[in-house]
C-alpha cells in the first residue's frame, strides 16, 4: 500500500515538473529569439551592412550567433529577415511561433527594426 502511494506521488510531481522545465524552456527561447533579433539590428548598424536573420523550422540565425528552436514550438513558416546597415528590417513581417499552450506572434515594423509581440 505504502509503494503504491510512493509511486503514485512520484508519478504525478514528475509529470507536474516536466511541463514545468517544458514552459521554462519556450520562455527562455523567447527571451533569447529576442535578443538574437535585437542582436542582429546592432550588428548590421555597428558594421554598416546587411544581416540576414534566418529562422528555419529547428533554427534561428544570423550567421555568427545561432538558436536551436525546442522541438515544442513550431515555427509557421521560414523566413529570412533582412537587417541593413541602418539596423532596420526592409519588410512588414510576422513571425508566429505555436506551442501546446499558446501562439506568440512577432509583428515587425518596417524601417525601424522595432516588433510588436502578441500571446494568445
Amino acid at each position: 500500500m505504502t509503494l503504491a502511494v510512493v509511486v503514485f506521488l512520484t508519478l504525478s510531481l514528475s509529470g507536474s515538473v516536466t511541463g514545468i522545465f517544458q514552459q521554462v524552456e519556450i520562455n527562455l527561447f523567447y527571451l533569447r529569439f529576442e535578443y538574437l533579433y535585437r542582436d542582429s539590428q546592432r550588428l548590421a548598424s555597428a558594421e554598416g551592412s546587411n544581416v540576414e536573420l534566418q529562422l528555419t523550422k529547428d533554427k534561428v540565425s544570423n550567421g555568427r550567433s545561432s538558436l536551436l528552436v525546442p522541438k515544442s514550438i513550431h515555427l509557421d513558416k521560414g523566413q529570412t529577415l533582412v537587417f541593413d546597415a541602418k539596423g532596420g528590417n526592409s519588410s512588414l513581417t510576422k513571425i508566429r511561433f505555436s506551442s501546446d499552450k499558446e501562439v506568440v506572434t512577432y509583428l515587425l515594423n518596417m524601417g525601424s527594426g522595432k516588433y510588436k509581440k502578441t500571446i494568445s
